[in-house]
């Protein structure tokens, strides 16, 4: 099982290990990357082979993103917007919009940047694989992409901003795009210049040191820094390099006090170099180093940022997290430029590896990859203490490439954006204005199925910040999500008035309200991407439960399965980056079936699903007692990576009959929310796909069919539950005589016995084929001779006209509209907590004198 984030740690450094002169990478590094590369050559570009993103093959998340103005709105049915990956987890931090990778017509994310324009709008600038893009986040809740700007395409981009420019870099080509952003209010976004001056046109990274208006560029190949000018910001003009050694990335600051006043240090980070190399280039004909210090656990020193009160350098190394040491920030004391050293580092216990940081203020906000991005309190700056995060990645914290690239943190409004490899834009809030919800009574499993009501506390960080009016319920329970205002009873209660919906229907619900500000907050955080989950029935018993951590008669294998490796298997997983680490039963569960176990260490395609399909057949269920049971399940399914992503699907099938025939449930795939790895429950009415019988099985076909992909699947803890609806449901009475035609007439029912729901209908199966027959109900059971038959309906009888013929094979069926007489209204009305006897009349020329028959008799208790 993945290993959970622990306590935040801090190490006092004495003294930092030698100076390396020479750019090595550690064996065991540089043997995993050499593998990685020929494994993944179709799929990356080679821009220097000693960054370990080259391994990284495009993987966006699929999906409409989300934007929190989506779903704000009472009585609107805005879909159910989710995202792959089952939800997010977030800390303090409120997710306000995501725009996926599709937006911009991109399947890879990387670096982010900010620009206000002097209106004080807003703008997150992304970088893609295919190019630049601008996106105006003014209203932070529905951002709106203003640009997509191409460039040529890379794994690595990265863009700053001087003045009403945006300087974009690459390293694979373009030298420096210069994007003029003075129209971006109006809608416009102009490339006016692509300059490369000295040397290649690859750059890993951009710097601009906005007080001197120079420019930086940072590695490409194997180059240190080319410095510009911009005085003319559409013409940046090269006046020097600095060549001694790789730069992977830089922060310049002109120091405005103290005995530094009026220099320019640039503090470098210097890669497979493994130090932070501090320069003096206030001179650029005469740039000079001030110092060059490593660190512990050196292995690839990416990047960093200077504190506030330029004191401290917070750097974080890219390969230092290997598997035993966590999520590492080294902090040096550069008080003192010439004789810098390591005071601290601090950690948060995850395995996540570190990547970009930026400080505002006290606070430090990391991309972290796989673990998001994380915020740290430096009020004691050797010791920062993470106080929020958001998960970006929900596929676990692994030390692995994917998730949070980048984040920006520097909105005048708080507002901060991140990038991720496959999630691509992300905007959040973070504030100390808070809207929370608790449940004085809890939150019920079952509702009543004629309408409910919950009781909702909404509770404010200040007073004052809860928007009047804005506290909404969310309600899909299949067709979209569905919004109530609550009502306020005052002092911060609310009910939340949950509709009438039929018996045994399972749905999704969370609950909403906005701040003054603007901001709309849920319960759950990252609702509708995940969201609480509710049955409409008065209880329900448990008929079987499965968490998997023992065979309790499940099977591997069908007829046509033909795949030759990722076959399903019993197992407590190994994680990758489509397999899960975890299975989902709480500890100490550890055990799922999932398609395939590879080594510990092993690729992510190792025994992934390969060359056909799978079956996985679960024991058989005798549910012939159950009167509505409802099946439950948690799967996984990744399919969007590899040679042919998103090609291939998880069917799930139920049968009655013991698996000789199939009937499908629902397939997952081959594109969309969750098709991309997470967890995910699925449930269903059995009655609403097959009859209950005392063989119910069911079947999972996992397959990579055509052109190979990374496809993984996983089940986990299936329940099967027969709901109460206080009696509802249909039994069988009485005798069909035989007719001309067979055995005699059947009279059966689908849809639902709730009134709310108006789904009941009638079916007859064996009645004479072409003839005409008459539906009628009354309030009594009989089984007197008549006609041919029995007449099994007594007392006032209703007749449910007009007449109709049966078809070929002597079927047919009808509506009963309890909104039309004689359902409806009068002697005839069904409501809710009646019991009616229903019956069908049917002509039978050849059976005998009569010339008619009945079917059996079916009795029928109806719910809310």
């Amino acid at each position: 099982m993945r290993s959970a984030g622990g306590p935040r740690r801090s190490r006092s450094l004495q003294s930092p290990t030698p100076f390396r002169r020479n750019p090595v990478m550690r064996s065991g590094h540089r043997l995993f990357f050499a593998a990685a590369l020929t494994a993944l050559a179709p799929l990356v570009t080679f821009a220097h082979d000693d960054d370990p993103k080259v391994n990284v093959p495009p993987n966006p998340r699929p999906g409409p993103g989300y934007r929190n103005a989506l779903v704000s709105t009472p009585g609107a049915n805005t879909g159910n917007i989710e995202m792959g990956g089952g939800g997010f987890l977030g800390n303090g931090v409120v997710l306000l919009a995501q725009v996926p990778l599709s937006a911009f017509g991109a399947n890879f994310g990387s670096d982010c940047w900010g620009y206000t324009s002097p209106s004080g709008r807003e703008y997150a600038i992304m970088c893609t694989g295919t190019g630049t893009s601008f996106v105006d986040i003014s209203n932070p809740t529905n951002p709106t992409v203003i640009a997509n700007m191409n460039g040529v395409d890379s794994t690595w981009r990265d863009v700053k901003v001087y003045g009403t420019y945006a300087y974009s870099v690459n390293e694979d080509g373009d030298g420096i795009q210069v994007f003029d952003l003075s129209n971006i209010d109006n809608g416009q976004v102009t490339l006016v210049n692509t300059t490369n001056q000295n040397g290649t046109t690859a750059t890993h990274n951009v710097a601009i040191n906005t007080d001197s208006g120079f420019l930086y560029r940072c590695g490409g190949s194997s180059n240190g820094l080319r410095i510009y000018s911009l005085s003319n910001p559409v013409n940046p003009q090269w006046v020097a390099n600095w060549g001694t050694r790789y730069v992977h990335d830089v922060q310049v600051v002109t120091y405005a006090t103290g005995p530094y006043a009026g220099r320019e240090i640039a503090f470098c980070c210097t890669g497979s170099y493994v130090s932070l190399t501090i320069l003096d280039v206030t001179n650029k004909s005469n740039i000079f180093q001030l110092s060059n210090i490593q660190y512990p656990n050196n292995e690839y020193s990416h990047q960093g940022w200077l504190s506030p009160d330029k004191q401290y350098f917070y750097l974080g190394d890219e390969l230092d997290e290997d598997g035993t040491l966590p999520s590492t920030t080294y902090v040096i004391d550069v008080s003192n430029l010439s004789a810098p050293f390591v005071a601290s580092s601090f950690d948060n216990g995850l395995p996540s590896i570190t990547h970009n940081l930026y400080q505002r203020d006290n606070l430090i906000f990391e991309a972290n990859y796989t673990s998001g991005i994380r915020i740290f309190d430096a009020t004691n700056p050797l010791n920062p203490n993470e106080i929020a995060s958001y998960d970006t990645y929900p596929n676990g914290n692994n030390a692995s490439f994917n998730g949070l690239w980048s984040c920006y943190p520097y909105f005048a409004s708080g507002l901060v954006i991140g990038s991720d490899t496959s999630g691509g834009l992300f905007v959040w809030s973070v504030s100390n204005e808070i809207l929370s919800f608790s449940y004085p009574n809890g939150r019920p499993d079952y509702f009543d199925p004629g309408g409910d009501a919950v009781l909702v506390n909404v509770t404010e960080s200040q007073p004052g910040v809860y928007d009047p009016g804005t506290a909404l319920l969310h309600v899909n329970a299949g067709s979209g999500y569905v919004s109530f205002s609550m009502t306020d009873l005052g002092n911060g209660l609310f009910e939340a008035p949950f509709p009438a919906m039929a018996c045994g229907t399972g749905f999704d619900y969370y609950v909403s309200a906005d701040s003054t500000g603007g901001i709309t907050f849920a319960d759950p955080a990252d609702a509708p991407m995940s969201a609480y989950k509710g049955v409409a029935a008065y209880g329900a018993s448990v008929v079987a439960e499965d968490d998997a951590e023992t065979n309790q008669g499940w099977t591997v294998g069908a007829p046509g399965d033909d795949a030759t490796s990722g076959i399903w298997t019993r197992v407590n997983p190994i994680g990758t980056d489509a397999q899960p680490e975890d299975d989902h039963t709480p500890a100490p569960g550890t055990m799922a079936w999932v398609t395939g176990q590879g080594s510990n260490g092993g690729s992510t395609g190792e025994n992934d699903v390969d060359g056909g399909q799978t079956t996985l057949l679960s024991p058989i269920y005798d549910l012939s007692g159950s009167s509505a049971p409802i099946i439950s399940y948690w799967r996984w399914f990744h399919n969007s990576a590899g040679a042919s992503p998103n090609n291939d699907v998880l069917e799930v099938g139920i049968s009655n009959n013991g698996g000789t025939s199939w009937v499908t449930v629902e397939v997952v795939g081959p594109d969309g929310n969750e098709s991309n790895g997470g967890w995910f429950q699925h449930s269903f009415n059995v009655a609403d796909i097959v009859t209950p019988t005392a063989a119910v099985r069911l079947r999972f076909v996992a397959s990579d069919e055509g052109f190979g992909s990374i496809v993984e699947a996983a089940v986990d803890d299936i329940a099967i539950e027969d709901v109460d609806c206080g009696g509802c449901g249909t039994t069988s009475y009485c005798v069909a005589a035989p007719n001309s035609s067979g055995s005699g007439a059947q009279i059966t029912s689908s849809g639902d016995t709730s009134v709310t729901a108006n789904t009941f209908t009638l079916e007859i199966l064996g009645a004479t084929p072409g003839q005409p027959g008459l539906f009628y109900y009354g309030p009594n059971e009989v089984q007197i001779p008549f006609g041919e038959g029995f007449r099994c309906v007594g007392g006032t009888t209703f007749r449910l006209n007009p007449a109709q013929n049966a078809d070929a094979f002597g079927d047919t069926s009808r509506l009963v509209d309890f909104t039309q007489f004689p359902a409806c209204c009068g002697p005839g009305a069904i409501s809710a907590g009646d019991t009616w006897k229903f019956q069908f009349w049917y002509r039978d020329p050849s059976g005998g004198s009569s010339g008619f028959n009945l079917s059996d008799g079916l009795s029928a208790v109806f719910c809310p």
